[in-house]
């Protein structure tokens, strides 16, 4: 009987090492007002990083992680073959408004790994608190507890060992678990996704107020407020990969008579892809939103812009709500890095406007009476902004104003079959596009309608792995990547637009 007795002691040591992964979700408790699921094994396989069971980083990423060090995916995947983590088991990020807003658990093989690994990147030293390993840097709790990594963000600072209980809560699985709603647990048990996410509605501007971008960025554009304080009941997201495309459907599940659903019914216009006959094919990203001005400049995130942007000094004289009440159909905006100023880019607006004639007009005229009188060439009026020439035309309808350090030889967005289609048929669409030694990766994601999202990452080059190359691309993004210098002290869009205005300046 003694084989009866290793063979059971063996079958014991396989579940004790699997059931970590395996009860990670049980962790996730059912207050949660969003979760993440991660098919690790799935995602390193598809990128080519698992050899031999273990987490190996391809030359071709590794070049770009050592080119881009600053980068938190970078320090991450540099990391990742020494972390001791479970390549067998999915990871959890959840969020809650209770001691941690942000919550990541992942399934370790090797503990001692992972300790060692952390304690050298965060610059401190493990110790027992409430039972478990605890390490405690800046805002971030790292708890180790059997073969369970659990790294906490504190919604505030606390004692070390009030964030240790609450980790050990929710360690011990006290609680009752997330997949108790058939909602979610349907979404996370999606087989045919690599990543499903499930975010609360009302859990999405708690979230992103996390993010000192969000913040950012809805003080200086309000009318992200749509999104993230209405009435949407949930936000679901899943991204299927594989080595030829990386695949992202997103639905917002909210009631057909929500004050989302008629506020976005009553404002957004039809697609149209021809506003890209006046958008560069270099530009990095390019951001459409299909609306009817009209009913547009009604909103009242609208009137708060236009009420901040009447109180500039001169530039406030333009009439910008006659101005936008004339778009009818996609208003786009294409940005590149600008490859001669650091924290400088390239700009172009393009829209379709029921009198596109009418608001060159108002603009030459505000022009002329700051004394900036614009060069006329190929009916363009022509200005010239520090480094750059600002053109403002219109061409098959579209009225557009480039604002370019260079003479613009390359060609259109509308060359670009892909990219015209996609913005054919999205009321509201970003795509953008990197280059990573002879790849080119382009990601686009569009709203067909108010309800449902695709997304779709692809390279140029048919051999290319294009899991891999979404990593490589993603670690070119860098932190700081915005719209000036963040050394710069100013008051947000007041300070951009005057400043805009003393570089105004006709050309010699």
């Amino acid at each position: 009987m003694r084989w009866l007795k290793l063979l059971s002691a063996a079958l014991l040591v396989i579940l004790m090492t699997g059931c970590a992964g395996d009860n990670l979700e049980k962790m996730i408790p059912a207050d949660a007002t969003g979760v993440v699921s991660m098919d690790v094994p799935e995602i390193l396989k598809q990128a080519g990083m698992i050899d031999d069971g273990h987490v190996v980083l391809p030359k071709s990423l590794q070049q770009v992680i050592d080119d881009n060090d600053t980068s938190p995916l970078c320090v991450l995947l540099n990391d990742l073959p020494q972390m001791g983590i479970d390549t067998g088991s999915k990871a959890y990020v959840f969020f809650t408004v209770k001691t941690f807003g942000r919550v990541l658990l992942v399934a370790l093989d090797d503990p001692d790994k992972a300790r060692r690994t952390l304690e050298m990147r965060e610059g401190g030293d493990f110790a027992k608190v409430e039972g478990l390993d605890c390490m405690y840097v800046k805002d971030n709790l790292f708890a180790i507890d059997g073969k369970v990594l659990l790294v906490g963000s504190v919604n505030k600072a606390m004692e070390i060992s009030r964030a240790a209980k609450a980790a050990k809560g929710i360690l011990s699985k006290t609680s009752t678990c997330i997949t108790d709603n058939k909602e979610v647990k349907e979404v996370l048990h999606n087989g045919d996704a690599a990543i499903n996410a499930w975010i609360q509605g009302k859990g999405l501007k708690t979230i992103l107020n996390k993010s000192d971008v969000y913040r950012e960025l809805s003080q200086k554009m309000p009318l992200i407020e749509i999104f993230t304080e209405s009435d949407i009941d949930a936000v679901v997201c899943n991204i299927a990969l594989d080595d030829k495309n990386v695949e992202m459907n997103t639905s917002i599940r909210a009631a057909e008579n929500s004050e989302y659903a008629q506020l976005l019914n009553s404002t957004l216009s039809k697609p149209s892809d021809d506003v890209l006959k006046a958008i560069p094919n270099s530009m990095d990203y390019i951001f459409t939103l299909c609306v009817k001005g009209d009913s547009f400049v009604k909103l009242k995130q609208i009137q708060q812009l236009l009420g901040m942007f009447g109180k500039l000094p001169y530039i406030g004289r333009i009439d910008l709500a006659s101005i936008l009440a004339t778009i009818d159909g996609p208003f786009t905006i294409g940005l590149a890095r600008d490859p001669h100023l650091e924290g400088e880019w390239n700009m172009v607006l393009a829209t379709r406007s029921t009198d596109p004639d009418a608001v060159v007009k108002q603009i030459s005229s505000f022009a002329n009476s700051m004394g900036q009188a614009p060069e006329m060439y190929e009916d363009e009026y022509i200005y010239q902004y520090d480094n750059k020439m600002i053109r403002i035309g219109i061409v098959d309808g579209i009225l557009y104003l480039k604002m370019l350090d260079y003479e613009q030889t390359e060609g259109y967005a509308y060359e670009m079959k892909p990219v015209r289609d996609f913005f054919g048929k999205s009321v509201m669409g970003l795509f953008a596009q990197t280059r990573n030694d002879s790849v080119n990766g382009y990601f686009d994601f569009g709203l067909q309608d108010i309800f449902n999202g695709k997304g779709h990452f692809y390279t140029n080059q048919p051999k290319a792995n294009a899991t891999l190359e979404m990593l490589r691309s993603l670690c070119t993004i860098k932190v700081s990547d915005g719209f000036g210098n963040e050394e710069e002290d100013d008051d947000g869009l007041s300070s951009f637009v005057s400043g805009a205005i003393d570089k105004l300046q006709p050309m010699e």
